[in-house]
């Protein structure tokens, strides 16, 4: 049976759970180059930094390794994300994590935002089918057949509404005050941001939107002050460390840049406030929730400027732990019809 898998392939980092294990990376391919980096065995690096993978027989560095060893390394920021094939190798390269046998079949859900449904059917037919993955561990090589027959694409903050009122085995949290009445979610991504309404348990379009507003642009004009204070020159997928810490390492020395960043995302969530205001009127909405991973930066100027508006837990990953909860809830009604169709006894319908 296919295993399922919730993918948040953002812009700014890669999301996956498969309800044991969750990875988190950020959406960066690099070029392998000719020889891969060698440990001096002062540490084993967890899978996320260390990955490596061959698909259509070149080889690429993901995450953490590109930034840190390709020459050549990049985010994907177009609306198409169509960069020499990144999201497919991002895809192939997440699933190869969960790969237990050489031939491995999963059923994925996965999301756009809610401006970008219309590039449903394109994504689809980019991932969907039989590929051929290769990953390498240390001097290890293994090869694995990646069959995906089934990719469900949804609008990405649904995914934390699910993670919301699932549980991770998929079962309807019936209890939940959020299956009634309206909840906006701010879900704030690294070159966009989606808002999503969900009325009385349904998603509402003519509430939803995407914003060309992200953490990115506050990254940009944080790369300028640091190259106009310091002579400093640094890609925005380098920040992210510095921005989180509040500091930055110049010559040696520990720079203090949290005041700096403070202002760039009080004026981002500013901006952001304007285009809530003119899509929902908030104080119709009971439930106000901040997720993603520009949501976990963002969260506290938002929730100065809405107070009743709350972070989910782990906002970086809700989306895709929504996604895995909404394709284990699939698998439930599918099992639970089988059963009342040929009597076989119950199990716990799961898919994984």
């Amino acid at each position: 049976m296919d295993r399922c898998i919730g993918l948040d392939m953002g812009y700014g980092y890669i999301k996956a759970e498969d309800g044991q294990n969750g990875y988190v990376f950020p959406s960066v391919v690099g070029e392998a180059g000719t020889q891969a980096p060698m440990s001096l065995g002062f540490k084993r690096p967890p899978p996320t930094e260390d990955l490596r993978v061959s698909v259509g027989g070149r080889e690429y560095f993901l995450g953490d390794l590109a930034i840190r060893h390709s020459r050549i390394a990049y985010r994907g920021l177009s609306s198409t994300r169509a960069e020499g094939d990144d999201i497919l190798i991002l895809c192939l390269g997440t699933l190869a994590l969960y790969c237990k046998e050489s031939l491995n079949s999963f059923f994925v859900v996965t999301g756009l935002p809610p401006g970008r449904m219309h590039m449903a059917d394109d994504l689809v037919r980019r991932l969907q089918g039989d590929h051929e993955v290769i990953r390498r561990i240390g001097s290890q090589r293994h090869a694995y057949s990646v069959r995906l027959d089934r990719i469900d694409v949804v609008p990405q903050p649904v995914g934390t509404f699910w993670s919301m009122v699932l549980d991770e085995r998929g079962n309807l949290r019936e209890d939940s005050p959020m299956l009634d009445g309206r909840v906006g979610i701010i879900d704030v991504g690294f070159r966009t941001s989606d808002f999503a309404t969900i009325v009385d348990g349904e998603y509402a379009p003519a509430f939803s939107r995407t914003v060309p507003i992200g953490i990115s642009h506050g990254y940009d004009e944080i790369a300028e002050l640091l190259n106009a204070r310091y002579g400093l020159e640094r890609e925005t997928y380098t920040l992210d460390e510095a921005i989180i810490d509040g500091e930055l390492n110049v010559s040696g020395r520990k720079v203090d840049i949290s005041g700096l960043r403070d202002q760039v995302f009080q004026d981002l969530a500013t901006k952001l406030l304007v285009e809530i205001n003119s899509l929902w009127q908030v104080d119709d909405y009971p439930f106000v929730l901040i997720t993603g991973g520009g949501g976990q930066v963002m969260s506290r100027y938002l929730r100065e400027m809405i107070p009743h508006a709350r972070t989910v837990d782990e906002p970086i990953t809700a989306n895709a732990r929504g996604f895995h909860a909404w394709a284990r809830y699939n698998a439930l009604q599918v099992g639970m019809g089988e059963r009342s169709g040929d009597g076989s006894p119950e199990g716990d319908g799961g898919a994984d």
